[in-house]
């Protein structure tokens, strides 16, 4: 998760172009109750596998 929007895509881009893998990653939204995150991340655990985020941006 993070909701560095500024440089991080060019971060992972570099681990990808290094041959690296992520295991997924979530942009947060600003200023989202840590509740509503909290559901959104319980969905998302609950509803899917692990290997469904590989190199995932969502």
């Amino acid at each position: 998760m993070t909701d560095n929007r500024a440089s991080m895509l060019a971060h992972i881009k570099a681990h990808w172009a290094a041959g690296g893998q992520i295991w997924g990653l979530f942009w947060l939204r600003d200023r989202i109750p840590l509740g509503e995150l909290a559901q959104e991340l319980l969905l998302v655990w609950e509803t899917s596998e692990a290997e469904e985020w590989i190199n995932r941006l969502e």
